[in-house]
């Protein structure tokens, strides 16, 4: 700590100490597929994940289990968030949710597996068509079968429920932190529009520190309020394509060394010569 600061009155001191906090509380919720669960970093569907999460559909749990078979009970858990029966955020009590879901009728029981004719059932009232209905799927497929709809009119209903909709997309033409509604936050301008990001917001493909977005292609996004409230929820970007040079490859071909004409009738004259003598010396042996 500096002269200054160790001079500061106890009052300022802590002013300062808790602006700091907040300033830095305010981004740190941030999160990605790399931080938002710890078993999900290498799934296919981790965007999916990453996604609904911020939708507040997947429940905030310390791992997710991607390749565990969807149960009944973890299915009502995301139906009770999607229709707000319950609180959702970090470590939400999935117990309370699952037993809303069941007194709400959305399942008949919390035992057994679920099916993806369960998941259209209670995401997108069984407006889809679905061939392998009556497969259980791993809880990473269920994520990105939901996933995969929220562009349609039926997921687009489903996201109005949690009072999201569909965002812009585009190059992100500028991004600053400043003053938002709670403390510090990223404020970011894509496709001339800027909003503030929300503070428990979910990125997907990229760094949770924003600053680093500039310039990153927006492919998907999802904006929660309307007006002066609304605010980015979910940011997913574009990868990066590093170029690849290809090194030229070359390729060396046998030298055949021709020698000169008098070297070259040199040569034949001694061939000739030895053959001659190989004669010779055989005609007197067959005459000896």
């Amino acid at each position: 700590m500096n002269t200054r600061a160790r001079h500061l009155p106890r009052k300022q001191l802590a002013l300062v100490v808790a602006c700091c906090f907040v300033f830095g509380s305010a981004l740190a919720h941030i999160k990605n597929e790399a931080s938002q669960f710890p078993d999900i970093e290498f799934s296919e569907s981790r965007f999916d994940i990453v996604v609904l999460v911020g939708a507040g559909i997947i429940p905030e749990t310390p791992v997710f289990e991607p390749d565990k078979a969807l149960s009944i009970k973890e299915l009502a858990v995301w139906a009770a968030l999607s229709a707000n029966l319950g609180a959702g955020g970090e470590t939400p009590d999935t117990e309370a949710l699952a037993q809303a879901a069941l007194n709400q009728g959305l399942v008949e029981s919390l035992d057994g597996k679920a099916t993806y004719k369960d998941l259209n059932r209670m995401f997108f009232d069984g407006q889809l068509t679905i061939e392998e209905a009556k497969r259980t799927p791993s809880k990473a497929e269920a994520a990105s079968f939901i996933a995969a709809q929220l562009n349609t009119n039926a997921g687009l209903a489903l996201l109005a429920k949690r009072g999201l909709r569909a965002g812009g997309t585009g190059e992100v033409t500028s991004v600053e932190s400043r003053s938002g509604h709670h403390g510090s936050a990223y404020f970011i301008g894509i496709g001339g529009r800027t909003l503030e990001m929300h503070s428990h917001g979910r990125v997907a493909n990229g760094p949770t520190d924003l600053l680093q977005w500039q310039g990153r292609v927006v492919s998907r996004s999802f904006v929660r309020g309307e007006g002066d409230s609304a605010m980015w929820a979910y940011l997913e970007v574009q990868p990066i394509v590093e170029e690849v040079i290809e090194e030229a490859v070359i390729v060396e071909e046998p030298v055949t060394i021709t020698p000169p004409p008098k070297q070259r009738n040199l040569l034949y004259g001694l061939i000739v010569a030895v053959v001659v003598l190989g004669l010779i010396l055989f005609v007197r042996r067959r005459r000896h």
